[in-house]
């Protein structure tokens, strides 16, 4: 797991510095359908991409506010680094909900047998925020949701969720509330 947090901070950290989300590449997929008269092969890469926002407040003060903002969202705190302003979770197992609101506000993992997998799959979260200085005693925070889930009731391999970014607006707004 840790190496999934030091991908994460690497993008961070070129994200982060010129203050656009940019992706970077992660593992392809090569997905083969055998068909009665042709096979087709279909190649997927995924892209991890940061979640920017600005908070009106200055790096310490949004730091300080971060682990309530993670806890307020039932997202435990595994990694914390005070030097480089990198808080996160390397990974947590979840089922239907994380804390008291469906998966499925927060990820996309396709759809099963006519309901959206994040209701029904076992889901691998991970979720990293790092904070830096911006203009005049604001903050950026930049934040990366990774997911990945599998049939429970099933044996397979895990599949990869993408964010649809409410999980890391809870994030921002639960900051800015405080």
């Amino acid at each position: 797991m840790r190496g999934t947090v030091t991908l994460s901070i690497v993008v961070l950290s070129g994200c982060a510095s010129s203050g656009s989300a940019r992706g970077t590449p992660t593992s392809d997929e090569t997905v083969r359908i055998v068909g009665a008269r042709e096979t087709i092969e279909l190649r997927t890469s995924a892209t991890l991409t940061a979640s920017l926002d600005t908070v009106l407040a200055p790096v310490d003060q949004v730091w300080r506010a971060l682990p309530a903002a993670y806890e307020a969202l039932a997202i435990p705190v595994t990694d914390l680094d005070s030097a480089t302003h990198v808080i996160a979770n390397s990974g947590i197992t979840v089922r239907r909900q994380l804390g008291k609101v469906p998966l499925t506000r927060y990820l996309d993992c396709g759809d099963s047998q006519g309901a959206p997998s994040a209701e029904t799959y076992e889901i691998h979260l991970s979720v990293l925020t790092r904070v830096q200085p911006a203009a005049a005693g604001t903050s950026i925070v930049a934040t990366t949701v990774q997911a990945t889930g599998r049939p429970v009731t099933l044996s397979g391999t895990y599949i990869r969720c993408s964010s649809t970014r409410q999980l890391e607006s809870r994030l921002v707004n639960a900051l800015r509330a405080q």
